[in-house]
């Protein structure tokens, strides 16, 4: 037998035997586009959906339901469901021990937005500690405030996006904390002028991933990520890309899990 037919049918049986375990996960989302949302139609869509299903055909998972709900109920059950997998969740340094993970399936400026009207100045983290904050609760934009010491009681906690810019335009809140490109995307939706808003700080650059529950066994995990960074190295995912984000894909340094940086206290990360 010839070498190269040898590994042919090695790799075509590695294939066959893809495991099914992937397929008795609990795959979970919220609308956050333009990573996961719901279509007109109420189907799963967005980047970090179509990259899971690629992943799904790499690893031959037949294709699995995707629950949508509310972020903070998604992260609960992260925490206490054995085989939950929720996306697209910020790699931060005080979450890496919590979970397992399969990255990237982007990147993302996590940063604080005032009205542009409001003559804000923030020089310094501390200096937006003075002000009333809105978040969606257990967000990333959340978390890396409350690792800074902000004040707990002046976080103002939403269950969607849409609510806390809500509070926003309402003068309930000073700033939002969220995520810069899902903030603009918002606030084009509701058919708000962009020049209302101010960007006033960035509070971190993060990678967002697959965060498994952290009984899913390495194995599958490992299965997953291989899958995951066939697709980021592939054809198809610079055309994935550009479906949602006008810029030309970036080439992916590294697909391997690796651990974020933490949050900034300048005005980068």
């Amino acid at each position: 037998m010839k070498p190269w037919i040898g590994l042919a049918g090695a790799l075509l049986a590695t294939l066959a035997q893809a495991s099914p375990e992937l397929g008795k996960l609990h795959y979970i989302t919220e609308e956050y586009k333009p990573y996961n949302y719901a279509d007109a139609s109420g189907a799963p869509t967005g980047l970090a959906v179509e990259l899971l299903q690629l992943v799904w055909k790499k690893t031959n998972t037949p294709a699995q339901p995707i629950t949508i709900m509310p972020w903070a109920r998604g992260y609960y059950l992260l925490t206490q469901k054995p085989n939950a997998v929720l996306f697209s969740t910020a790699r931060t340094q005080a979450r890496d021990p919590l979970f397992k993970w399969a990255c990237p399936i982007g990147y993302a400026e996590i940063v604080l937005v005032g009205l542009a009207d409001r003559n804000i100045t923030i020089t310094k983290l501390d200096d937006a500690k003075a002000f009333n904050i809105g978040a969606v609760r257990a967000d990333v934009g959340e978390q890396l405030l409350l690792n800074n010491s902000f004040d707990e009681t002046k976080l103002m906690a939403a269950n969607r996006l849409a609510q806390a810019l809500k509070m926003l335009t309402s003068g309930r809140v000073d700033l939002v904390s969220t995520n810069k490109t899902t903030m603009e995307q918002l606030i084009v939706e509701q058919k708000l002028d962009p020049a209302r808003f101010k960007e006033q700080w960035v509070l971190s650059s993060e990678q967002f991933c697959f965060a498994f529950s952290h009984p899913v066994s390495d194995e599958l995990v490992k299965e997953f990520q291989t899958g995951l960074t066939q697709v980021l190295a592939s054809s198809e995912y610079p055309l994935l890309h550009s479906k949602y984000f006008p810029a030309p894909a970036p080439a992916p340094t590294n697909t391997s899990p690796a651990k974020s940086a933490p949050a900034s206290t300048g005005t980068t990360n």
